[in-house]
């Protein structure tokens, strides 16, 4: 079979960029890609990526995605820009019937969000999120002990704690859109919904959610990218103190708290706490993104009625950046489960039904 031709949007020449780090590596070596196009805000940009990835002579530089689309050379399109340019990226992609690859979110709220999974489905397209938390060993790890073990018996609650990263005092230029809630990209949408679309993935959604949300730090002081100076002061308009609660469909209570910053030293950034009538699980990451990013997690179980904790282990045969991004596409290209768009759109609905509900004080249905 022909390699399935990859067209990437956002592929700075620059490194660093979440293109190069987390989908490259797995693209440039798998016999099941090719990649074929690129397409940044210039052609020239993207001939410059093209040069300095060393990408084979078939490559070819765009200056617009209505050019990389008509490509008859490209299959897939690979979206890894800024959330909030999202939506018009990939509206010519889904008209010229290519299949999509977007990172979450999706877009910037669930209405274009829904607007797009629209056109997927009235053009018979395949849709991928970069949800790639689900994709992890420890979660498969985890699944595999609550469902085909049943060695903690029903799950009777779900507690999370996450420094979320993004909600400090300060943020550097690169990321400064990251603080207004009008992009769609903040600390609720992309540490915590990248960390409990994995939670939900492995125990199912919330029947309802109960969501307090609130700015702590309104005032935050921009730096240069290498932290070396003070550019400016801008004022939030994201949460950067998050509390959610729920019930899950067995009656389960699921609570989260998220928090902005790092965390306390030699405290994880995030610690999961998965109760059962026979046992817990506790997951811990030195990273925020620990779950999505195939970084270093410890998982631990205790069985109740030995009072016993063992390690649990997990496979990890991919780490970094490029580990779960790598099994995506793995998963799509030989047809076995991944997330589509359809579940994007879900997502995008808890997320709403989190803003909704701290504005309401009620609690809210998203599914």
């Amino acid at each position: 079979m022909a390699p399935i031709g990859v067209g990437i949007i956002g592929l700075s020449a620059a490194g660093g960029s979440w293109g190069a780090s987390a989908h490259l590596p797995y693209l440039k070596d798998s016999a099941k890609y090719k990649i074929t196009g690129v397409c940044n805000s210039s052609t020239e940009s993207s001939q410059k990526a093209i040069d300095t990835y060393g990408f084979s002579a078939d490559a070819k530089a765009y200056g617009s995605v209505v050019e990389m689309a008509a490509s008859s050379d490209v299959d897939l399109v690979v979206c890894a820009v800024r959330v909030d340019r999202h939506y018009e990226a990939m509206k010519p992609a889904l008209e010229a019937g290519k299949d999509c690859f977007v990172e979450w979110p999706l877009a910037s709220n669930v209405e274009q969000a829904t607007e797009l999974l629209r056109i997927a489905e009235r053009k018979g397209v395949k849709t991928m999120i970069g949800l790639q938390g689900q994709m992890s060993p420890v979660v498969s790890r985890i699944k595999d002990i609550i469902e085909k073990d049943k060695a903690i018996g029903r799950i009777t609650g779900s507690h999370v704690s996450l420094a979320g990263m993004l909600g400090g005092k300060e943020t550097i230029e690169p990321m400064e859109y990251l603080n207004y809630a009008e992009t769609g990209g903040n600390m609720l949408v992309i540490p915590f919904g990248h960390l409990y679309d994995s939670i939900s993935y492995t125990l199912g959604e919330l029947q309802e959610v109960s969501s307090t949300l609130s700015i702590q730090h309104p005032d935050v002081v921009v730096k240069s990218a290498d932290g070396s100076k003070v550019v400016k002061t801008i004022g939030r308009t994201a949460a950067d103190h998050i509390a959610m609660s729920g019930l899950l469909s067995n009656g389960a209570q699921s609570s989260a708290v998220v928090y902005g910053g790092q965390a306390f030293p030699g405290d994880p950034s995030f610690l999961w706490r998965i109760e059962g009538e026979k046992g817990v699980i506790q997951v811990r990451g030195d990273q925020p993104f620990a779950l999505s990013m195939s970084l270093d997690m410890n998982v631990q179980m205790q069985l109740l009625e030995t009072g016993d904790v063992k390690d649990i282990e997990f496979t990890e045969d991919k780490p970094g950046p490029s580990g779960n991004v790598g099994r995506l596409y793995e998963a799509f290209a030989d047809g076995q489960y991944y997330p589509d768009w359809k579940w994007a759109v879900k997502r995008h609905a808890w997320v709403d039904a989190l803003y909704k509900s701290n504005e309401t004080g009620k609690r809210v249905s998203y599914v």
